[in-house]
């Protein structure tokens, strides 16, 4: 049986789509496996060259739902390594999932997610990086900032949750913030701390 590595290139949510690398190392063939909602959905030749042999093989090698990689693993130690790849998140997705949580702990409920939404979102970052220098932690740092100390902002915008007003009202949500925490405009790259 040929070596063969397999790699998760998205292991973000556990009801979606996946997609898994199976490279076979004897023959150099790069394979696709794709998963959705844990059951094997689809199998496709990336690169490399595919043999009579392998072909005969290669369902053998394909875990049937993804919870049976773990079996598969153990059963073919030795001769064919499986290896998940776990896919490192943006700028962006990191400021969503700080956002929905603050908006699912300010309401109650989870946000509904539009393309403007989307828009707004990376006009905020853009601005919080420009201030920081294009410093990217720090601006999520800053975003993170931003969003715990909405309690010491004025009613009306704490009934404001949405991005898209957070977005056109990004000066005066600093300012206040600022304001009301004691915290100043400081570092030699205009970096806001909150």
């Amino acid at each position: 049986m040929p070596k063969t590595r397999i790699r998760n290139n998205s292991f973000l949510h556990p009801n979606m789509t996946r997609h898994y690398t199976v490279e076979i190392t004897e023959t150099t063939a790069k394979l696709k496996l794709t998963y959705r909602n844990g059951k094997f959905k689809r199998l496709e030749h990336l690169s490399g060259q595919i043999n009579n042999k392998t072909i005969k093989e290669i369902g053998r090698i394909i875990p049937p739902k993804e919870t049976d990689l773990e079996a598969f693993k153990q059963s073919f130690e030795g001769k064919i390594t499986y290896t998940a790849e776990v896919k490192e998140k943006t700028l962006y997705t990191h400021f969503l999932e700080t956002w929905y949580q603050f908006y699912e702990r300010a309401t109650g409920v989870p946000p509904k997610f539009t393309g403007a939404d989307g828009k707004a979102l990376k006009q905020i970052i853009a601005y919080l990086k420009q201030i920081n220098g294009g410093n990217e932690p720090i601006a999520l740092q800053n975003w993170q900032l931003i969003l715990s100390k909405w309690e010491t902002l004025k009613e009306f915008h704490q009934d404001n949750t949405d991005l898209k007003y957070i977005n056109s009202r990004l000066n005066v949500i600093i300012r206040e913030i600022i304001k009301n925490n004691g915290s100043s405009t400081t570092g030699t790259n205009s970096s806001v701390s909150i």
